[in-house]
């Protein structure tokens, strides 16, 4: 698993580039059965995105298309 330290404005633009990429492909008309999974993940980017913003997280876990990734969170 890869690790990254980053700041908190480039993991809130690193969540929203994440976030964005599910809607795109959400409105590219994928099948109704990841529909549900890839909702359910974009909420849960959606609540990241907010704790992350607000300073209530230290590091997550962010799935990407190379496997997940940990993203440890230093102040601005």
């Amino acid at each position: 698993m890869e690790e990254y330290f980053v700041s908190q404005s480039s993991a809130v633009a690193w969540v929203v580039s994440e976030r964005q990429a599910l809607i795109r492909r959400e409105d590219d008309g994928a099948p109704a059965e990841d529909s549900f999974d890839r909702s359910a993940r974009i909420e849960e980017l959606t609540r990241l995105l907010f704790d992350v913003r607000a300073g209530r997280t230290e590091d997550f876990l962010l799935p990407t298309s190379r496997g997940k990734v940990r993203v440890f969170v230093t102040p601005d």
